[in-house]
């Protein structure tokens, strides 16, 4: 009977360890999401974007929806529109404003994500243009080549 009562409790308890997911260490609940921006802030002030990056983009993923989550998307965001560090990609930081303004439409960086948001879509809009123009240059590009191949 004993044994019955030991085997059990050592099934529940092992059945009770496998549900807990161990492999994720979220933030939601937790004091650290503050912290992690603030030394993705102090990275960015560092020049080390990409490890600034990758902090945000943890708070991001897994804090709670709050001040500081809504911080961690502004940190991103402006880091995709800075010439400087390498990560530029006005599309993605494009997004990441929408994304802001949908979330926290009455948050501290309101009107700050619309100006963004307002710019990038004219630089967005830019690019493609140029993209359109460079594969057209190209393509004339080449059947000039074929037309002085067959003179």
């Amino acid at each position: 009977m004993r044994r019955l009562v030991a085997a059990v409790a050592l099934a529940a308890l092992c059945g009770g360890c496998a549900a807990v997911d161990w492999s994720r260490d979220r933030l939601e609940g937790r004091p650290e999401a503050p912290q992690l921006v603030a030394r993705a802030d102090e990275l960015v002030r560092d020049g080390q974007a990409s490890a600034a990056r990758d902090l945000y983009d943890r708070v991001v993923r897994e804090s709670a929806r709050d001040a500081v989550h809504a911080r961690a998307l502004y940190g991103l965001a402006r880091l995709y529109v800075d010439p400087t560090n390498g990560l530029r990609d006005y599309r993605s930081a494009q997004v990441i404003f929408e994304r802001l303004l949908a979330e926290y439409p009455k948050g501290e960086w309101e009107s700050d994500a619309r100006a963004w948001r307002a710019a990038l879509a004219e630089l967005v809009a830019r690019e493609a243009e140029a993209a359109r123009l460079k594969a057209d240059f190209q393509r004339l590009k080449k059947i000039d080549l074929n037309l002085e191949r067959r003179r």
